[in-house]
């Protein structure tokens, strides 16, 4: 898994983005099969919505195997320009929601990269970086250094052990 960082807030919520927007291309998948198979009575315009579907069938798969799993790994670096292309082409495809929900994935796994191991803080402040030195505490769930004295994660609030 060459390029992976830990996981952060960032990547789940990018993650989180692109399966959203799988479902919702999955749906438009059925309701496009579900037409092509109504307007079987009329081969060629029932071929070519089945053709159509197989077409976002296709699009959903490929989704799926460079963004979203990707994603899953901590491979941001690997599914950021996936993520953008599969954007602006739902956008060009009339899948609005889809292409927002992919493009505002692509800025979050900006977000993800530029953060690296550290999550940023709740109340937006860009994290303050420590040196690590004796007895620095490091996050179990974003990897964060924290102060010895903290019972709770700067970054990301996980407890601490």
């Amino acid at each position: 898994m060459q390029g992976s960082i830990p996981r952060n807030r960032s990547g789940e919520t990018a993650s989180t983005l692109i399966l959203i927007g799988l479902i919702l291309q999955a749906v438009e998948v059925l309701i496009l099969f579900g037409i092509g198979a109504l307007f079987l009575i009329v081969p060629f315009i029932g071929v070519i919505v089945l053709g159509l579907g197989v077409i976002a069938l296709i699009w959903v798969v490929l989704v799926y195997m460079f963004s979203y799993e990707r994603t899953k790994e901590g491979d941001y670096e690997g599914a950021r320009t996936p993520t953008l292309v599969f954007g602006i082409l739902s956008l060009l495809t009339v899948n609005l929601i889809s292409g927002i929900l992919y493009i505002i994935a692509y800025v979050k796994l900006g977000d993800a990269l530029s953060n690296g191991v550290q999550a940023r803080p709740a109340w937006g402040m860009p994290p303050t970086p420590l040196p690590p030195g004796p007895g620095t505490k490091f996050c179990p769930a974003c990897g964060r250094p924290n102060a010895p004295a903290s019972g709770f994660c700067s970054g990301c609030g996980a407890r601490l052990a």
